[in-house]
Formats: structure tokens, C-alpha cells, sequence
């Protein structure tokens, strides 16, 4: 067996950034041994900022010392701004690389060996070799061929002042007519931080209202790891169009998955050409294609995260991949 890769891997608290790193982490540990240690940034903040570029202008002057002593690292990730100069900063003091799940600003992005960036944010891969497309972000979701047909999952977004309008009542014909022909099933619905009070009240109405078929949970009394378990039980998802990171993660759990619209802002936005290609690709179909006699797709499985860490391995450690 192979001597175990060194890893250290930058959180910055948000649940999103953290499961695209923890994805691919995952998917390593599956393709050969490793060695993690976690590490917590600071959370973020105009201090946190500046002590971050201070930092790493002060190391360009000058030269670093090793500060984890003599542990050894072979590899760096995280994603999140707050964790890019951190982890460069941790380069300086040992011969490893960096990978992040996004594209940094500049002037960091060329200091990246590796970043995972999805199609959708129309990157343009120019002269450097540091960027590998993705279709979507990896997740930890993972398929594992355990679905009930006769359970499903509606998950509701909420407000977002930039990118859409948040229709209610839009919503709530909708919900209402997928639960209605769809009463042979057993629905669980679930909402988000940015689910608005009066979109709370009306599904809990829905779960009440002669639906005993029907089990609402708010976000907040789902614990860690409670949505990665739905997704390996339901069949069939439904997921509001703005919460595009739920999406990738049912289809990467090898789910059936619909999407419920929203009234974007403005044309052409990254959730739109991202929603667009699951479209055109028959990944996923929309509420309107559904109630026009579409049937629920169910594709290959959408796994990003082995792909992500097929590459690292690809690039600088191909005697470990099987």
C-alpha cells in the first residue's frame, strides 16, 4: 500500500465551501490513503482581510519559515476568498500544491496550482494550466443505489435580493399541484436560512392541510449530515431553481430532479446558463416541462468531486490512481 498523501485543508465555516472541499477529500480517500489535518480560518471580516494581505505581502519580503515544524504536507485545499492566502502562505514553507474549488481574484488566481471552477462561470482557460472545468461544484452527496420510488423531497430556497424575485404564490400552486398528483408518495419538504416567514407559515399549512402524507422540516432543525441521508432515500427531487447547489448535490446522489423557477433579475446570470445545460443535457427538467407530460429523468450520476480528485492525482500522483 501506498504511503498515505500529507494533507491540510482550510475551512472557512461556510457550509457550502466546506462540502465542496470535504467532497473531494472524500473521493480521494477512496482512490488512495491520505492524511488530513483540518485547519479553521478566522471568520471573515475587513480585519480579517487586511491581516491576511498583510501577511502575505510581508512573506514576499520576507522568506518563510517552516511553521508546522517537520510535518510534512503534499498537498493544500480549500475553498473560500478567506482561505486562498492562508493556504499560500503555508506553501511558502513546504513544497506542496494548492487546489481550491473557485476561481480567485486576482492578483492569487496564477499562484493556485489547481482550480476547480463549473463551466458556468465562463472562465475563459487563456495560456494558464491551473483550470479544470467542472459541470457543477463537488459535494459530498454521493449515489449509493438505495432510492424509494414512493418517497420524495421538495427543498425551497428563499430571498435573494440580487439574483431573483421570490414569488409566494407562484410557489405555492406549484407544491400544491405536485403533491396532488403525486398522493401515493411520501413527501418530506424542507426549507433553507433564506426561506422568508411567510413561505415557512405556508408549508407548514401544506403539512397540515389534509396532506398526512407530508413532513415539513425547517433548516434549522436539520442536523449536519440529515440532507445527504434524504437524498440516498427519495427517487424524486424537487428543488427551487435558486438553490443550484442542492441541485448538484441530488444528482449526484443519483436522484430524479425537478426544478421548481424563480423570476431572475437579469438575463444570462451563472444559475441560469448552469440551470440551461442540466436542461439541454436531460439532467433535469423544469416544473413547466413536467406539467406539459415530461417524465422525471433519471441520468448517469453527476459525481464532480472523482472527477476533481482523479485530476489532482492525474497531475502529480498518477502511480495512485487504480
Amino acid at each position: 500500500m501506498s504511503a498515505p498523501l500529507h494533507i491540510t485543508a482550510f475551512f472557512d465555516g461556510s457550509p457550502g465551501h466546506n462540502k465542496q472541499t470535504d467532497g473531494v477529500l472524500r473521493a480521494l480517500q477512496k482512490l488512495t490513503p491520505l492524511s488530513i489535518t483540518h485547519i479553521k480560518t478566522p471568520p471573515p471580516g475587513l480585519r480579517c482581510s487586511v491581516k491576511d494581505w498583510f501577511n502575505y505581502f510581508k512573506a514576499a519580503v520576507i522568506p518563510g519559515r517552516n511553521i508546522h515544524g517537520a510535518v510534512r504536507v503534499d498537498l493544500i485545499i480549500g475553498t473560500g476568498t478567506h482561505t486562498h492566502i492562508p493556504m499560500l502562505l503555508l506553501k511558502k514553507a513546504h513544497p506542496a500544491k494548492v487546489v481550491t474549488c473557485m476561481k480567485p481574484g486576482f492578483p492569487l488566481f496564477k499562484k493556485i496550482d489547481l482550480c476547480f471552477i463549473p463551466q458556468h462561470d465562463k472562465v475563459k482557460l487563456g495560456k494558464t494550466d491551473n483550470i479544470f472545468l467542472t459541470v457543477g461544484p463537488p459535494v459530498v452527496s454521493e449515489a449509493k443505489g438505495a432510492h424509494d420510488h414512493q418517497k420524495g423531497l421538495l427543498l425551497i430556497g428563499g430571498v435573494d435580493k440580487k439574483s431573483h424575485h421570490w414569488d409566494l404564490d407562484q410557489l405555492r400552486a406549484q407544491v400544491y399541484s405536485i403533491l396532488e398528483r403525486k398522493t401515493f408518495m411520501q413527501w418530506t419538504i424542507s426549507s433553507s436560512p433564506r426561506t422568508p416567514a411567510d413561505t415557512m407559515l405556508m408549508l407548514r399549512k401544506v403539512a397540515a392541510d389534509n396532506h398526512p402524507n407530508v413532513t415539513f422540516f425547517t433548516s434549522q432543525e436539520t442536523p449536519p449530515g440529515w440532507i445527504e441521508r434524504v437524498y440516498t432515500e427519495c427517487q424524486t427531487v424537487w428543488v427551487t431553481a435558486d438553490s443550484i447547489s442542492m441541485v448538484y448535490e441530488a444528482l449526484a446522489s443519483g436522484c430524479s430532479v425537478g426544478l421548481l423557477p424563480v423570476k431572475w433579475k437579469r438575463k444570462n446570470s451563472k444559475f441560469q446558463r448552469s440551470i440551461a445545460f442540466l436542461t439541454e443535457t436531460k439532467r433535469v427538467i423544469t416544473y413547466p416541462m413536467w406539467v406539459a407530460g415530461h417524465p422525471m429523468v433519471q441520468g448517469a450520476v453527476l459525481n464532480e468531486a472523482q472527477r476533481c480528485a482523479k485530476e489532482i492525482l492525474r497531475r502529480w500522483w498518477p502511480d495512485r490512481l487504480p
